[in-house]
């Protein structure tokens, strides 16, 4: 992290807070602050999210080194720059991978290369674009560096639809009925129709779940499905940064960390299972992996 200044924070809707877990489960606080030129500022703190004062959000704040996170544009290919003044009603900038990033300037949370990964394969899918498929606008890009990737921005994902909230009086009426009238036969072959498409080119998703699958909700009310979330995604037999979802991934399969389009295959398997079963907040992937993991 770089230099003493400091942005200027006068609400909580300027910053991303994320309720984070550390490997031995020890539960903190981190947030995040960008610029409009996309300078990045990191903040955490053990105490409890609604016990932390907006000023001490601002006063925590640190500049982090854009070569921490911001790959630099690349030589040897092309990349689309995004339009300089987007409709942030309609467009999505995905930012680097900076869960992961630490406070320790050494680590390595690799952030950088992820998004020049997701990038690049952004530009592979989009010269023949799929309708099944998040649009792709370009990359942000500041100071000789990628700093974000504009997508087409959409409502819910099918897993927000499908789980019944808890702690909510409606219990998510609304997305629950959606999810109802959603006809699954149809909706899958669009899922299952974005993924030949990649593995025509030669790429697998790797990590295919409802959490990745977004509604694109047309004027009649219908939706068709919208496969997102590309930083997994990679050629046939490279190794993998990031990879599956609890619940959608084969624990058995020895070759679980290498690029192939079986991984998609059993994640559609799981995604045609999951469909007809009870969807609450318990029964949720990320809540079972977690349990099960504090349990160990």
């Amino acid at each position: 992290m770089t230099g003493d200044k400091h942005p200027s924070i006068t609400h909580e809707g300027q910053l991303d807070i994320l309720t984070c877990w550390d490997d031995d489960g020890t539960k903190h606080v981190a947030w995040y602050h960008f610029t409009s030129d996309d300078e990045a500022y990191f903040g955490s703190s053990k105490k409890g999210r609604f016990d932390i004062t907006l000023e001490e959000f601002a006063d925590g704040l640190e500049r982090i080194d854009d070569d921490a996170i911001y790959p630099e544009l690349p030589h040897d290919a092309q990349i689309t720059t995004a339009p300089e003044k987007l409709d942030y009603g309609a467009v999505y900038v995905k930012r680097s991978g900076l869960k992961r990033y630490k406070v320790v300037e050494s680590d390595d949370c690799g952030a950088k290369q992820q998004m020049l990964t997701e990038a690049l394969i952004m530009e592979k899918i989009s010269k023949t674009p799929h309708p099944y498929i998040v649009r792709y606008h370009g990359c942000k890009v500041h100071r000789g560096r990628i700093t974000g990737i504009a997508l087409e921005k959409l409502g819910r994902t099918l897993d927000m639809c499908a789980y019944k909230m808890v702690g909510r009086d409606d219990n998510n009426d609304e997305s629950r009925t959606k999810f109802e009238d959603l006809d699954k036969d149809a909706f899958l072959a669009g899922v299952e129709s974005a993924i030949k498409f990649l593995h025509s080119l030669g790429l697998a998703h790797n990590d295919i779940s409802p959490a990745n699958i977004m509604l694109r909700e047309a004027d009649d009310g219908s939706c068709m499905p919208v496969l997102i979330d590309f930083d997994s995604c990679a050629p046939f037999g490279e190794r993998l940064m990031t990879f599956g979802t609890p619940g959608f991934t084969d624990e058995d399969d020895k070759e679980w960390a290498i690029s192939h389009k079986k991984h998609d295959e059993f994640a559609l398997k799981c995604l045609r299972e999951w469909w007809d079963k009870d969807h609450t907040y318990e029964t949720h992937p990320a809540v079972v992996a977690f349990n099960k993991n504090r349990e160990e």
